[in-house]
């Protein structure tokens, strides 16, 4: 074979090999693309996927600026063992350890023990990969750059190890305070409150996230999370009030635990503008507690009964043109309409009655009686009553900008469906006209008694005053009139003249206060009444504004299902409309910002001495402590200064430690002898042996605190 030949052949060769292999690729990649796609796909996506991360999340802030709700961000920190020379491991795990112990708790042979043998045998004491060591959790922005600074763990990632991922946890400093309204930030299921209906807003930009799979089943971001910067949410300022908010929450609070009730709903609103300044829904939480779980203010539709007057009222006067000294029958408290007996809340003996009479007492019979007469008697009658509510906007929702608002149930005269159980009958004008056969929110009520004390202007309920984004521009909301005369002028008179009279001489007039006026209407309605059943529930209710000649706020309150004789609206919701009133009318009245302080201090319980000294030296108010003979005292004040009354604990009763934080109540209890049981958190709401009663020396004794 010539040497041409040889050569050629050894080309022919060699292409023929490029040929074979380039088949083979060819065969690999189409037997991949084609064939085991989905399969190669899948086992990608098992250790490298996208994930969405969200932006920080936007604060929620009261109108004074106190933070309601805020995403504070947190790390989890973890160890690449393997990353780290030998040479650099040995060095500095002893002095890691150390710092670890120092500023995490635990041993520093618990912290060197476990990592080197996580080193060494790539696993942790259950088997499981352990090379990324779990270092340390739920830690915070300082904590991180703390550990940064640690031995080894500041060589960084590469050569130390370190790893970190951010996430963020939503915290409400007021913690129950108004903590349905303003909701939750819920990753897999829908968001509420303000937190869903602003959520847009609030939620910061979204971003896609490159995470890889490493051993021990742990997701880690390829990218160091200090790298991203992300766009936050925008902040949202509310109309609420948290002074009033917990005002309103603690009168509520207490009526719920005196009447032991199901649930309860407090509203109060700004007269003149619709601003809700405070929103606590309450209800049992079955652990002798109550919580603010579902927004009954807003969500929860019920007959509303006595309260429901005033709407009727209002129709009467403006379409039926009854004035306040229409005759009216009370019949003696008792009356039949078609083929059912209507009561009044006692057999009173009147007959002889005005419509001003009738609507101070509360008559259901005066009520439906003149509202039967004008409306009642046959179909074009029903038909004009259910126009004259629906001009008065009865039947829309208020439209709040709180998403979950229900719309108000009321029956139709225009409906023919005979097998429908809510049409229109014979009954349903006398029994609409004192609130049944119908539902609405206590929100949608109120709106109403918001109305006559604006004079006749109807305002929109809101609860966000403004926006600021990211950047700081901010977008306002002003108040939302939505009709500017709901009834004329004249009406508008003669249904503050009738909640006035309810105050001053009707069912709310042991409500009254000395030097404060107000107007309002109370309510009474049984539930359940359709059902046989020798326990009657009802639900009381009050609806008011305050004062009565120039009113700043409007007040709804609901109490459902009060246990025991009273239940009436006057005696169980009353006197929470009382509290919020007195409480709200001395505060603005009384008291500035500059001696607020010193003020509410004159009203401490007694308590430990040391405690109250450690608060007035860091308020820096000055005191005298001349009385050495105990350190359980009073608070007393004069111009200048405060000073320490020693109190007396008498070993012959049980204290009431009622009110009172755990320190207080544990040291007067055993100071007199008793043997402390401790279940919950917080201040003592709840004691086993009821207080001034007497007790064995070492009896033991349980204090619930919430």
């Amino acid at each position: 074979m010539n040497r041409r030949n040889e050569l050629l052949l050894r080309v022919y060769l060699v292409l023929f090999g490029f040929v074979v292999f380039a088949g083979v690729i060819l065969y690999k990649v189409v037997k991949t693309s084609l064939f085991e796609g989905d399969k190669w796909r899948a086992e990608g996506g098992k250790n490298v996927k996208w994930i969405d991360v969200e932006g920080e999340r936007g604060s929620i802030y009261d109108i004074n600026g106190n933070l309601l709700a805020t995403s504070l961000p947190y790390f989890d920190i973890k160890v690449d063992l393997k990353t780290s020379s030998q040479e650099n491991f040995d060095k500095f795990i002893r002095p890691l350890s150390r710092k670890m112990a120092k500023h995490f708790g635990k041993s520093t042979e618990h912290w060197e023990t476990k990592m080197v043998l996580a080193r060494r045998n790539g696993k942790d004491s259950q088997g499981r990969s352990a090379r990324y060591y779990p270092l340390v959790n739920k830690v915070t922005k300082d904590q991180l750059d703390l550990i940064k600074t640690f031995p080894l763990l500041n060589l960084g990632k590469y050569k130390g190890g370190l790893i970190y991922e951010r996430k963020t946890l939503r915290e409400k400093p007021f913690k129950e305070l108004a903590k349905r309204t303003i909701g939750l930030d819920r990753k897999n299921s829908e968001k509420v409150g303000l937190e869903g209906s602003y959520d847009k807003l609030l939620a910061g930009e979204t971003e896609k996230r490159l995470m890889r799979r490493v051993p021990g089943d742990i997701w880690l971001p390829v990218i160091d999370p200090g790298e991203l910067v992300q766009e936050r949410g925008s902040d949202v300022v509310t109309t609420i009030n948290m002074h009033i908010q917990d005002i309103a929450h603690n009168e509520l609070e207490k009526v719920l635990y005196q009447y032991e009730a199901e649930r309860g709903v407090v509203i109060v609103m700004e007269v003149h503008t619709g601003a809700v300044k405070a929103l606590v829904n309450l209800s049992e939480s079955g652990m002798g507690t109550y919580k603010e779980s579902y927004n009954d203010a807003v969500a929860s539709l019920s007959e509303p009964g006595s309260t429901f007057k005033l709407i009727s009222a209002l129709s009467l006067m403006q379409h039926g043109k009854i004035g306040l000294e229409k005759e009216v029958n009370l019949n003696g408290g008792k009356k039949k309409f078609f083929d059912q007996w209507m009561y009044d809340s006692e057999m009173h003996g009147i007959y002889k009655s005005t419509f001003r009479e009738a609507f101070e007492k509360s008559s259901n019979i005066g009520m439906a009686s003149l509202a039967y007469d004008v409306f009642g008697k046959n179909e074009s009658g029903w038909k004009s009553y259910y126009n004259s509510l629906k001009s008065l906007r009865v039947m829309n929702p208020t439209d709040i900008d709180l998403i979950g608002e229900r719309k108000p149930f009321f029956k139709s005269p225009f409906s023919r469906d005979v097998k429908d159980k809510n049409v229109w009958s014979g009954t349903t004008v006398p029994w609409t006209a004192h609130g049944y056969e119908l539902s609405m929110t206590p929100l949608q009520i109120l709106n109403y008694y918001n109305t006559i004390g604006n004079d006749g202007k109807m305002m929109r309920p809101y609860l966000v005053s403004e926006i600021i984004s990211p950047n700081g521009e901010t977008m306002k909301f002003q108040p939302k009139v939505l009709k500017e005369q709901l009834v004329s002028p004249n009406v508008v008179k003669m249904a503050q003249e009738l909640l006035t009279g309810v105050a001053e001489r009707g069912t709310a007039r042991k409500l009254k206060v000395e030097n404060l006026s107000f107007a309002g209407k109370t309510g009474t309605t049984r539930t359940e009444y359709w059902k046989k059943s020798e326990s009657k529930k009802y639900n009381a209710s009050f609806a008011g504004y305050f004062p009565a000649n120039n009113p700043k706020y409007s007040v709804m309150v609901v109490v459902y299902n009060p246990k025991g004789k009273d239940y009436y609206g006057g005696k169980v919701a009353g006197p929470v409309f009382q509290g919020i009133m007195k409480r709200l009318s001395g505060f603005e009245n009384t008291v500035t910002p500059a001696n607020r302080e010193k003020t509410e201090m004159l009203y401490a319980q007694s308590g430990y001495k040391p405690d109250f000294k450690k608060l007035l030296e860091y308020i820096g108010i000055e005191y005298s402590d001349k009385d050495k003979s105990s350190d359980w005292v009073v608070v007393e004040s004069n111009k200048d200064e405060f000073g320490f009354k020693s109190q007396k604990i008498t070993n012959k009763v049980v204290p009431d430690v009622r009110g009172k934080g755990l320190r207080d109540a544990v040291y007067l209890l055993e100071a007199v002898g008793l043997k402390v049981e401790i279940k919950g958190v917080g201040k003592v709401y709840k004691q086993s042996i009821a207080p001034r009663t007497k007790f064995k020396k070492n009896e033991r004794i349980t204090i619930l605190l919430k």
